[in-house]
């Protein structure tokens, strides 16, 4: 006959492996149910990607009946109102640079021993970069390491105009890096609008020119006169700061082939042709003529 003690170990033996297997049959019940929430937050995530309609991540959350439940034994360390207060001013600062970051197109972070400058400019709604600019900063001075920003913007001068005849680098630096950027988005601008110019009227352009990176540009029309149907070329002149996106005020001429026009048509044209100064290069064809 077994022992009654034995009876009693084995008893306690299978109650213990009973409730052990339940308790794994409850994690895996859980674990099921957590991973078919992970799959429907990842396809909604998906979804909204792919349509543009991203929400804020709080619409993303997992359901409570899948998290973990805290113990409410443990002590926890709340954040001192200092503590909330630094972190707000983190916050509010991230979003300005955010902010500034998509407004200008400039970003920089830091790259072991040097600083490097990020210009991401978009012209005419699409994105041209990036293109970086290291720097390095010793006892208030900057030195440039190099850059990858095209040879139609003057990095060297400019560097050399706003930090060579000057003690305090740190004060010269915001603007050296808005006219670098000025630059760079300026010529970007005037290449994005004579390509723009040449594919948009193909057939109608003659003889275009786009010297000195896109700062001497000249081209020809050939229009119909309404009343006699004879065609008389057109040519437009204009000259560009390196800096600038429109025609420098003063600069733009025009001609016609064959010169014998009538002044008041003539008047006319030239008058029309003003909306070069105001308008990108397509927008004022099609304004002018």
């Amino acid at each position: 006959m077994a022992d009654f003690g034995d009876i009693l170990m084995d008893f306690d033996s299978k109650s213990k492996k009973e409730k052990n297997f339940e308790t794994l049959k409850q994690d895996v019940k859980s674990l099921k149910r957590k991973r078919d929430a992970l799959l429907e937050r990842e396809v909604k995530i998906r979804k909204d990607l792919n349509s543009g309609t991203v929400q804020n991540a709080i619409n993303y959350r997992l359901p409570l009946s899948v998290l973990p439940v805290q113990n409410l034994s443990q002590k926890q360390v709340l954040p001192s109102e200092i503590e909330v207060g630094r972190l707000k001013t983190i916050a509010k600062t991230k979003q300005k640079l955010q902010a500034h970051a998509i407004c200008s197109g400039v970003t920089s972070f830091r790259d072991k021993d040097e600083t490097k400058f990020i210009f991401d400019p978009y012209v005419g709604g699409k994105p041209f970069g990036p293109y970086v600019l290291r720097m390095k900063f010793t006892r208030q001075k900057a030195v440039l390491r190099g850059h990858t920003l095209p040879h139609a913007v003057p990095t060297r001068s400019l560097y050399a105009e706003y930090f060579e005849d000057t003690e305090d680098h740190s004060q010269q630096l915001a603007p050296f890096i808005r006219t670098v950027a000025a630059h760079l988005r300026a010529f970007l601008s005037r290449k994005h609008q004579c390509d723009q110019l040449r594919k948009r009227f193909a057939e109608d352009i003659r003889e275009f020119q786009a010297a000195n990176h896109c700062t001497a540009v000249s081209f020809s029309l050939c229009l119909k006169d309404e009343d006699s149907q004879e065609q008389i070329l057109v040519s437009i002149a204009m000259i560009y700061e390196r800096d600038g996106e429109r025609p420098k005020q003063g600069t733009l001429k025009v001609s016609f082939d064959p010169p014998q026009i009538d002044e008041e048509d003539r008047e006319a044209v030239n008058e029309q042709c003003l909306v070069f100064y105001n308008m990108n290069l397509t927008e004022a064809v099609i304004e002018a003529f």
